[in-house]
């Protein structure tokens, strides 16, 4: 009983301290029952705080709830709770935790912190969907999305010493479009642009998952065949030159 009297008049002067503070703040006890918080949790769960105070966390937030429990567990282990992070209302918060320990070291209760870093996330996650884009571009054409011609000669002599290495047959195929040239002068280069790409797709469909696929010129397309020998590597390009006539 005295532990649970001591945690509660804590709450007086915490209760000052935790409204200056520039994040959401709360004190909940062993029981999960919130003890104080200040006015950002209350707006960052949207709760009036007669609805919030003396309320466990489980009947808000099961996951929370499941947390509480490690948490405490640790406490008694004299182990540090690793800051996490939850997501409330679409919003991503980082979670620091620490322990309220009566005068014998017991914890009787813990104090969280919940700091918001959805812009933070977000800017992350834009960063790496701009270095994504960044690789992408050094090593794709634009146009097809194929590896470009450095990017393919570089992957394509890897994957030579590989087959060297493993004593395995390989091949190259070269692809050329005849009459390219005409196709621009007479329909324009936005039309040549559309049968690249769909002389592409038609590559890319016909050939296997293992096979290298590079455009290394304006009309001129390779292709690296790991295990296959020159009479395979015939008969793929035959029906290949079939499948793009078509």
């Amino acid at each position: 009983m005295s532990k649970k009297f001591n945690l509660l008049h804590t709450h007086i002067s915490l209760e000052a301290l935790f409204e200056l503070m520039p994040v959401a703040m709360v004190l909940i006890d062993r029981s999960g029952r919130n003890i104080a918080f200040n006015q950002k949790l209350r707006t960052l769960h949207g709760f009036t705080p007669n609805i919030l105070l003396r309320r466990r966390v489980k009947e808000f937030c099961q996951k929370s709830a499941a947390n509480i429990e490690r948490d405490f567990y640790m406490h008694d282990k004299g182990l540090d709770v690793p800051d996490h992070e939850i997501q409330i209302n679409n919003k991503i918060y980082l979670v620091a935790v620490r322990p309220i320990r009566d005068k014998s070291g017991f914890a009787v209760g813990e104090m969280a912190s919940l700091t918001d870093i959805t812009q933070q996330k977000n800017t992350e996650r834009a960063l790496v969907l701009a270095n994504e884009k960044l690789e992408f571009l050094a090593n794709n054409d634009p146009l097809t999305g194929l590896l470009n011609t450095r990017a393919y000669y570089t992957v394509c002599e890897q994957m030579i010493n590989i087959s060297h290495r493993n004593h395995t047959s390989f091949s190259v195929l070269f692809v050329d479009l005849d009459h390219f040239k005409n196709i621009n002068d007479t329909y324009g280069h936005n039309v040549g642009d559309i049968v690249l790409k769909a002389v592409s797709k038609c590559i890319i469909d016909f050939c296997r998952k293992s096979d290298l696929i590079g455009r290394v010129g304006g009309e001129e397309f390779s292709i690296f065949l790991p295990d296959t020998d020159n009479t395979s590597a015939v008969n793929f390009a035959e029906k290949l030159r079939a499948k793009i006539k078509t």
